[in-house]
């Protein structure tokens, strides 16, 4: 059985993978055959994996506004990473493998061995909500994980980082387009497809690394592709009828030029004369001409239709051209978006780094000063106190950052 394999980047609502909500395309009969793997609560979980790399973090800073109170808090409100994200894994389609079918509840069971096998395969992704959904048109299942990268010198000891996460994964990013993701995900790919060998599956395809759709995003993808479709249609059948105006010109020309010529050939009588002949034209060339006559009066009459045919239409389907550029324009407006989120993905990481260097900079010198201060007569510490106010504050950073992000949403938007 030839299937195919997708991996996607889901948009991680849980409560709708735990059917805390039905959406339109989910089966409420066959819902309580959902296999649940597990279903933590994500606060814990960060509480479980953080608490003691904050408490660290925090006992080495004096002042209570450097200080994290609660770091699922501080990754919620930050710009910097996610909470968690979500992998969406599915072997075949409709087609081939619809749930409740023989080869439906083979894949289901090629995805539950990848699924019970995930977490020892992928330590740094810690899974807090894994659900296998049969509810729906075809098996597939959700795997929501909080990664988590250990061991750091920088910020947190133990911190939310999805690129340092697979980092010590062995995945390594080579360039915009070959991140740390799309090697992950395709060794990800590679081992559900050992799965579904298992099954007795073969697959053809492993697909792409494509973010998933929700039904509304798919209905309306439908009803666009829908769209194309009937104008190539009204395209092919104008094209049709262009080929058949192209045939019928000689027709057309041949009756201008009979026009012009004035004769009632019905009224014409020939009769033959002693050679077969009146005035040197044959009675059979006479009547050749007459059928010639009313072919092309037929052909005028199928031209006058074609054109009213074109004219409707003309009226009706916008421009196949104006619809191609229109689409290479998004496309390539699509393309600019994805260089710019991967290069904002790079750039946030190098801010990250220079980031911490600078506050790392800023502590040493600030404790420096605190010791000169403790060991300075009293008539130099206005001195010190001068210096402590150069030293940019927490806020003003943030400000500065806050700023160059307007500044890259305001080139984003202008392009």
């Amino acid at each position: 059985m030839e299937v195919t394999i997708a991996g996607m980047t889901g948009k991680g609502s849980i409560r709708h993978n735990n059917r805390s909500f039905t959406a339109a395309n989910v089966d409420k009969e066959r819902t309580h055959l959902n296999v649940v793997f597990c279903n933590d609560d994500l606060k814990t979980v960060y509480h479980e994996l953080f608490d003691e790399a904050v408490a660290a973090y925090n006992a080495g800073k004096k002042k209570t506004r450097d200080k994290i109170p609660d770091y699922y808090e501080h990754i919620r409100q930050g710009k910097q990473e996610k909470l968690f994200h979500e992998s969406i894994f599915q072997i075949g389609n409709l087609g081939d493998c619809a749930c409740g079918t023989e080869n439906g509840d083979r894949a289901a069971a090629a995805l539950t061995a990848f699924a019970e096998s995930f977490q020892e395969r992928n330590p740094h992704l810690r899974v807090f909500n894994m659900v296998l959904h049969l509810d729906e048109a075809t098996p597939h299942l959700h795997i929501d994980f909080v990664p988590v990268a250990t061991e750091q010198t920088r910020g947190l000891a133990t911190r939310v980082s999805l690129k340092q996460a697979l980092k010590q994964q062995g995945f390594v990013g080579r360039s915009r387009n070959e991140t740390e993701w799309k090697f992950w995900m395709e060794r990800e790919k590679e081992t559900l497809k050992a799965f579904a060998a298992e099954q007795g599956f073969e697959v053809i395809s492993l697909g792409s690394t494509r973010p998933h759709m929700e039904l509304t995003e798919y209905k309306a993808a439908v009803r666009e592709l829908e769209s194309v479709r009937q104008a190539a249609e009204e395209e092919e059948r104008r094209n049709a009828l262009r080929a058949e105006n192209k045939a019928l010109e000689g027709s057309q020309k041949l009756l201008k030029r009979a026009e012009k010529v004035k004769l009632a050939l019905d009224e014409i009588k020939p009769e033959k004369a002693a050679f077969g002949t009146v005035k040197g034209v044959t009675v059979e060339d006479i009547d050749k001409l007459k059928a010639m006559a009313v072919r092309g009066a037929a052909a005028e009459q199928r031209v006058r239709e074609l054109e009213s045919e074109n004219r409707r239409l003309n009226a009706k389907i916008p421009s196949p051209l104006r619809q191609l550029e229109e689409r290479q324009r998004l496309d390539r407006l699509n393309r600019m978006n994805a260089d710019l989120a991967a290069e904002n993905e790079y750039l946030r990481g190098c801010l990250d780094s220079e980031r911490s260097f600078t506050d790392r900079l800023l502590d040493a010198i600030e404790n420096m000063l605190d010791y000169i201060e403790e060991h300075l007569p009293e008539r130099l510490k206005p001195v010190i106190d001068a210096a402590k106010k150069l030293l940019p504050t927490q806020e003003k950073q943030e400000e500065a950052v806050e700023n160059s992000k307007h500044e890259n949403k305001k080139e984003n938007v202008e392009l």
